[in-house]
């Protein structure tokens, strides 16, 4: 993920508002499903997004990156890249951000506290996390999304040949196991 400061476009283009160069992962939501998507720049108004799946032009989408959200319209389509049109405007440093809020701190917070050796408490009831079926569940939603991903990505022998920190993919869901089997110890 590049967190550097954003590079903003000095080119005019047609554009309403300038654009900052970015390279982060995002999700992106339609009537059809969703799809991962790395997002390529970004304005208060629309960003270009790559993905290989991309609904019409036209289609009502929402850009997902944790828990920042922007409605908004495919406006063009083009061999796996796309613009959106946002409904509203957004802050475009939110997006840039490293610290992406939701479930993630709670994985992070899980693993810290068994790497520590500590005893995990969760912040709601000083419960122990061992015992919250939430937390199992999440861990299996998180160990099933990486399997989908190694899974997806080992596909591509040119990535895999090109990139070998793909195998980071299967590093990270052997850990997932073994917080899982550390919590149901």
């Amino acid at each position: 993920m590049n967190c550097a400061a954003p590079k903003v476009s000095t080119l005019d283009e047609g554009r309403r508002d300038p654009r900052s160069h970015l390279f982060v992962a995002a999700t992106l939501y339609s009537d059809a499903g969703s799809a991962a998507v790395r997002i390529r720049n970004m304005s208060q108004s629309g960003a270009l997004i790559e993905t290989p799946v991309i609904p019409d032009p036209g289609t009502a989408v929402v850009l997902k990156r944790g828990s920042l959200q922007a409605p908004g319209r495919i406006a063009w389509r083009v061999e796996g890249k796309a613009g959106i049109a946002f409904s509203g405007r957004v802050n475009v440093g939110d997006w840039l951000s490293r610290q992406v809020r939701g479930h993630q701190e709670q994985v992070d917070e899980i693993i810290s506290g068994l790497r520590s050796g500590k005893q995990a408490r969760s912040a709601a009831g000083g419960a122990d996390m061992a015992s919250d079926p939430s937390i199992d569940a999440e861990l299996q939603a998180l160990r099933a999304d990486l399997v989908r991903l190694g899974d997806g990505l080992a596909s591509d022998a040119i990535l895999v040949a090109t990139h070998p920190e793909v195998q980071l993919i299967d590093i990270a869901l052997q850990r997932v196991d073994r917080l899982i089997g550390q919590l149901r110890a």
